[in-house]
């Protein structure tokens, strides 16, 4: 999404990295990316090859990273796009509902006794190749501009350090017309549940299947994606918990499928349930609400705030009844869910954030 975007609104102009230590690209196919070992990353060399660009984009700020912009002379100026992974463990927000934190802490105790070795190498690792990165603070107030998934998680992480210093910029990955919404006829066709996203904690599906256990689901299928996130463990708690509470009508996804399969898995749904306290699957939000599915999020969650601060039909998991989703949206209600995404995910809306995050960063050049 990122390739697409950048070289529509500078052609040309964008070198694509990943760092990683695989010697082949699995699910990365036709985005001409350059693979680089994190060795070759933390280099002085790479670091002062920086200054030859305008600036530097980081997608999901991780150590390697961290330690980047600390190994870069100040002249680099550098763009964090966050995902939200990558900077809620900074902000002073509960993030996990009591059964997911009981959950989770029994899993990382029993993961410690295993990975003890892990541990004292990563340590190792970390104190002779990233030893710059335990100021967190610091290293975050090298960078100059901070584009979160949502403005609010901007003012969120602000708030929660000291004289954060990263100015803000608008921008988000993909948009209706190439990457969420193939199909614009689409419409839902069944009248199944989507539970969460990820095999992570912060979805809350202990505390999500309890809220759905008590309806009455008739014939429903509970779809539940849990194709990346923890691991093994976690993931196979909450398939075991899923068939306890609803047998053969639920449904884990757990490996990776074509974007379009997964689409129309999900486009069965007629009810989506995301438990996440912080903002977390926007694209399956925004997917789902532009179908016309009735959209139950958390009220502890900044997405929650941020449609219904701008109009949107959505609903709290405090109005989760039998009789609530028992009703579809009406037709005017998913145009004016359709026409709140518009004015964000548009392809020409997010093209324009693009140009104007380059001009800013840039210095007001096109490139």
């Amino acid at each position: 999404m990122a390739f697409y975007t950048f070289e529509k609104a500078a052609p040309n102009n964008n070198e694509f990295i990943v760092v990683t230590a695989v010697e082949k690209f699995q699910y990365i196919k036709t985005t001409p990316a350059r693979k680089i070992g994190w060795m070759e990353f933390l280099s002085k060399k790479f670091a002062k090859k920086l200054l030859e660009y305008e600036f530097v984009v980081l997608h999901w700020m991780d150590s390697f990273k961290m330690q980047l912009v600390m190994n870069a002379s100040e002249c680099v100026k550098f763009v964090w796009i966050g995902w939200g992974g990558d900077y809620y463990d900074l902000i002073n927000k509960p993030l996990f509902l009591p059964k997911t934190k009981e959950l989770k802490s029994l899993l990382f105790n029993q993961r410690a006794k295993i990975s003890i070795k892990q541990k004292i190498k990563g340590f190792i690792k970390k104190k002779i190749y990233m030893p710059d990165i335990s100021n967190v603070e610091k290293v975050i107030n090298r960078i100059d501009y901070f584009s979160p998934v949502l403005e609010e998680d901007y003012d969120l992480l602000k708030s929660s350090l000291k004289n954060f210093k990263p100015k803000f910029l608008d921008w988000n990955y993909g948009t209706l017309e190439d990457d969420l919404i193939r199909d614009f006829n689409s419409k839902i066709t069944e009248r199944n549940i989507l539970i969460g996203n990820s095999a992570t904690y912060e979805n809350n599906h202990l505390e999500a299947f309890e809220m759905v256990a008590h309806l009455n689901l008739e014939d429903s299928k509970i779809i539940c994606p849990l194709s990346y996130g923890e691991g093994t463990q976690y993931t196979e708690k909450i398939i075991q918990k899923g068939h306890e509470l609803f047998g053969t009508r639920f449904h884990p996804l757990t490996e990776f499928i074509p974007i379009d399969d997964y689409r129309k898995i999900i486009g069965s749904c007629s009810i989506v349930i995301m438990n996440h306290l912080r903002q977390q699957a926007v694209g399956n939000i925004i997917m789902m609400m532009y179908l016309g599915a009735k959209i139950f999020l958390n009220t502890e969650n900044p997405v929650y705030h941020f449609f219904k601060k701008r109009g949107a039909v959505i609903f709290s998991t405090n109005e989760l009844t039998s009789q609530v989703i028992s009703l579809p949206l009406t037709d005017g209600d998913t145009a004016v869910n359709r026409n709140i995404l518009k004015n964000y995910w548009s392809r020409q809306v997010i093209l324009e954030k693009t140009r104007k995050l380059i001009q800013t960063v840039g210095g007001g050049e096109d490139a």
